[in-house]
């Protein structure tokens, strides 16, 4: 599976997303993408996108930060 920006501009502000991905790599580059995204696609709504990662697992969390 593969982070889309859909999948990231769809977590509403002040609520996060919990998604398993193939690899940690995988999981390190939707990390990357939701902190560029913050800049690129830029919403109302939401400051900025923390992350956290479960490597055991293969999983990112991406929260959406309100303004």
């Amino acid at each position: 599976m593969k982070v889309t920006k859909k999948d990231i501009l769809s977590i509403k502000a002040g609520s996060s997303k919990v998604m398993q991905l193939d690899s940690y790599k995988d999981c390190v580059n939707a990390r990357s993408y939701a902190y560029q995204l913050a800049f690129t696609d830029p919403r109302e709504d939401v400051e900025r996108y923390s992350t956290s990662i479960d490597k055991d697992k293969n999983q990112i969390t991406i929260e959406a930060i309100k303004k």
